[in-house]
Order: C-alpha cells, then sequence, then structure tokens
C-alpha cells in the first residue's frame, strides 16, 4: 500500500524491552513464577507459591513436577522461553500459528493463542497439558516438532516495516495505551527468517501533549517495545537515524507534504516527526513506516525446512 506518514508530530521513544542491570528488580522465585503466569494466563496469579507452581507445571506438563522448588520453577521457565533451540514452546507456538495463520499474536496470553489455533484448526480448544497440545499442532501444521534454524545476528539498526493497527490521537489518547502493530516484511538474515511478515507486536503510549489554541503542537510519545522473533524471543525496536532517514525517502517518493522539521537527539532516544503547529497527532490505522532494531541480537534464523 502507498506509504503514509502525516505532517503531524509523532515523537516515537522505542524504548528498549530490556533494562539496565542496575535498574532491575532483584530476581527471585515469586517473580521469575510471577513471569510464567504472565506468558501462560496474561497476568500473576494467586494463591501460595507451591499452589501456582503446581498449576503451572499441571498446564505444561499434565501433573505437578518432583524435587526442589528451584529447579521446578526453572525447568518450566526453560520450557517456555529457552532459545537453544527451535524447540521450546514459544518457538514452537509461533511456527505453528504463522505457518498456520500467517500471524504472530505474541501480546496475548500462551493458553489463549493455543486455543484460537486448535479452535480454527479442530473446532474448539483441545484438552490437555499444553506441550503435548502444541506438538500436535507442529505435527498436523509441519509434520514434525523442529524445523531447520540455526543461531544468526540481527545487527543494531536493522530496518523492520510495521502498520499501525491503532490509531494514534494526540486528542484521545491517554498515558497507558496500547498501541499494537504488525511487521509488513519479513526480517531476514544470511537467508533465514528471524521475524516474519504478520508478526504483532505492541507498545504503550507514554506521553501525550494535546494541541492548544495558541499554537502548541499535538504530540505522542510511544514505547513500541520489541518486536517478536520467530524463536520466541523479542528483539528491542526504536525510530533512529537510519528509520528516520527511510522514512523521509519513502515519504518524498509518495509525493507527501514535508511541512516540518526532524527532531533528533533526545537523551532517551526520542524521534520527533512532522508536525503543523497547533495541530493534533492524528494517524490513522494502516500506516507504515519502518523502525530499526535497537542493539545486535543474537535469535535463531529458520530456513522454515522440517528436520525429520
Amino acid at each position: 500500500m502507498r506509504f503514509k506518514f502525516i505532517s503531524m508530530i509523532l515523537i516515537v521513544g522505542l524504548l528498549c524491552s530490556s533494562i539496565p542491570v542496575a535498574a532491575q528488580t532483584t530476581v527471585t522465585p515469586v517473580t521469575v513464577l510471577a513471569d510464567l503466569e504472565e506468558v501462560l494466563y496474561g497476568a500473576p496469579q494467586e494463591g501460595s507459591l507451591l499452589f501456582r507452581l503446581e498449576q503451572v507445571e499441571f498446564e505444561i506438563f499434565g501433573s505437578p513436577q518432583s524435587g526442589p522448588v528451584l529447579n521446578r520453577i526453572q525447568r518450566a521457565r526453560n520450557y517456555l522461553d529457552s532459545n537453544a533451540s527451535g524447540s521450546n514452546l514459544k518457538a514452537q507456538l509461533n511456527l505453528a500459528e504463522w505457518g498456520f495463520l500467517a500471524k504472530i499474536t505474541d501480546g496475548e496470553p500462551l493458553r489463549q493463542r493455543l486455543a484460537n489455533i486448535e479452535t480454527e484448526l479442530f473446532g474448539v480448544p483441545q484438552e490437555g497439558p499444553v506441550t503435548e497440545r502444541i506438538e500436535q499442532l507442529m505435527m498436523f501444521i509441519w509434520g514434525t516438532t523442529e524445523l531447520d534454524s540455526v543461531a544468526v545476528e540481527v545487527k543494531e539498526q536493522s530496518l523492520i516495516k510495521i502498520r499501525l493497527l491503532t490509531t494514534l490521537d494526540s486528542s484521545a489518547n491517554q498515558v497507558g495505551d496500547i498501541v499494537r502493530y504488525r511487521v509488513v516484511e519479513d526480517l531476514m538474515v544470511d537467508g533465514r527468517v528471524v521475524v516474519p511478515k504478520g508478526a504483532e507486536g505492541f507498545g504503550r503510549v507514554k506521553e501525550v501533549v494535546t494541541a492548544g489554541s495558541v499554537g502548541r503542537d499535538g504530540r505522542v510519545v510511544i514505547d513500541f517495545g520489541a518486536v517478536p522473533a520467530l524463536d520466541g524471543s523479542g528483539i528491542p525496536i526504536r525510530i533512529s537515524e537510519r528509520a528516520t532517514e527511510k522514512n523521509r525517502s519513502l515519504e518524498l517518493a509518495a509525493g507527501a507534504s514535508m511541512a516540518g522539521i526532524m527532531l533528533l537527539g533526545s537523551p532517551v532516544g526520542l524521534v520527533g516527526g512532522y508536525f503543523v503547529k497547533g495541530k493534533d497527532v492524528q494517524i490513522p490505522v494502516g500506516t507504515e513506516f519502518y523502525v530499526e532494531t535497537a542493539r545486535t541480537t543474537q535469535v535463531l534464523g529458520f530456513s522454515l525446512v522440517p528436520v525429520y
């Protein structure tokens, strides 16, 4: 579709999803378990640690596991998030969803995503531990539970084209609003797919300034977070110099107006778009533009060839 970039201010502060070590909250079994529950259910659950752990184990393995609590939590975490191979649950679910529905809805809880795919394929959600259900999907869709993958390096400033799935409007948006987007072109490294077309990510509105009657410019500050990779990891994205130059060249090619200036150099990596004094930002669903990776990241690249 024609590239659309309106002549109003859009400040897109694409902040890295990883927090510096010094600023991180102390990691405890409770916080790790809460992270697992976020992945599975969308929110931490209530109850004692042991009760919650058994529920997570039941979801993943089909029954509570044995051994020290710390080992059990780490085992569950490895099944969900380990990126040592493409066989972790998040990677398999991404591959199944993308292979069957041509999208990755990484912002949804794992259980809900799994049920949605099963409903499309079988008519109703299936029963049993998620490990078995995801493996069943992989067999139906790909004929195997593992695809050919190798470790690759996504360089900092690699360009990714996205499409907004949420309208941005400085007269209506509020801080904390979710901003959804979809990748519209595969991100490839060495001929392998890292982030496929159809992958959906989300960010949040960090700051809103409405236009004023005395010429104050509307402004929306967005943290777009991380784009989901096929291997289940997230690649932090932002808009900086390279994406800005690409967006400007596309706008010129599309014949759009350049009625404004580019704002660069914010200490937190914010980038200003184009503005017209005294008007609110109004960027519609479907607007496409480029973002870039915030740092060099090690991920798995897939050739999408089954391994038998």
